[in-house]
């Protein structure tokens, strides 16, 4: 399983403090097994919690792709965050892609936070 550097889990568990304050419950977006399973090491390894949208402070998305940056900065909606993360190739891309969405009162979404690292697979 891939190691997340001890640097990109201090980024992001600032990113996230920051807009959540001191619970940190965050709905998941990792549409398939092997970013499910980094979106647990991640969740464990910072201490955080996976909780439904409607309760969520933010939200947690983990893609792979060999793109640089393959979601954009900001959605419409929940829904259309969703689709493109569900779009990319979470299979054989070779990077893993971790980002934050602050979920905004007419539940469009935006990005907190993106950082990426190899894929060990």
């Amino acid at each position: 399983m891939n190691k997340l550097p001890c640097t990109v889990l201090i980024v992001i568990a600032s990113a996230i403090a920051a807009e959540a304050g001191p619970a940190v419950n965050v709905a998941v977006i990792a549409p398939s097994v092997s970013t499910r399973m980094e979106a647990r090491s991640i969740l464990a390894r910072l201490g955080w919690h996976e909780t439904a949208l409607r309760d969520a402070s933010a939200i947690l998305v983990v893609v792979r792709s060999m793109l640089f940056n393959p979601l954009s900065s900001s959605y419409d909606s929940i829904k259309e965050l969703q689709d493109d993360a569900e779009g990319q190739l979470n299979i054989s891309g070779e990077s893993f892609h971790i980002y934050i969405y602050r979920i905004n009162s007419d539940l469009s979404v935006d990005q907190v936070k993106h950082t990426s690292y190899k894929a060990d697979d």
